[in-house]
């Protein structure tokens, strides 16, 4: 590890420490949003590109699930404990953070493995809502066919949701 991605791991973890019990999703979106915009620098471009961080970041509060996001503080504090590998290990727990307060679970039963845990995402090409399985990676259709839109899937806004039925 690089002195400067250590330092950008050690703020990460000081800035989780500073998140309160009643801290809300959004709240936390925001002080992560706060902190990588401040550390950013100290990470590798390819490694932002490479797992979308810039993205996920970027989203409009407003126009995402976040308030229907299940990550709370005590989720959040796990980090605290992680001494990750590499900096690559680093940005990947940031991206799963980021991801589990942006895409909403849905409690469907994915058609492969049978996990009831799926992440709706939309097909920008199909214009729908889509559900990939948390476990498997699995893409199926609302109604449990399989989907193979996996390069044209984005994010599920709350109006695409909306459409859906599921928020």
């Amino acid at each position: 590890m690089s002195k400067t991605w250590k330092k950008a791991w050690y703020e990460f973890r000081y800035m989780i420490s500073e998140i309160d019990d009643r801290d809300n999703p959004i709240i936390i979106f925001q002080r992560i949003r706060g902190w990588y915009q401040k550390n950013k620098i100290f990470l590798s471009p390819h490694l932002i590109e490479e797992y979308g961080l810039e993205e996920l970041i970027n989203i409009d509060i407003k126009a995402y699930p976040l308030d229907k996001s299940e990550s709370t503080p005590q989720n959040i504090r796990r980090f605290l404990n992680l001494e990750p590998s590499s900096e690559e290990s680093m940005i990947m727990f940031l991206r799963d953070e980021l991801w589990e307060l942006v895409v909403l679970k849905i409690d469907i039963k994915c058609q492969r493995c049978g996990k009831l845990e799926m992440s709706a995402l939309f097909d920008t090409e199909a214009k729908k809502v889509v559900l990939e399985c948390t476990q498997c990676g699995w893409s199926q259709t609302t109604d449990g066919y399989p989907d193979k839109s996996v390069k044209t899937l984005k994010f599920a806004q709350n109006d695409d949701l909306k459409i859906a039925g599921f928020v």
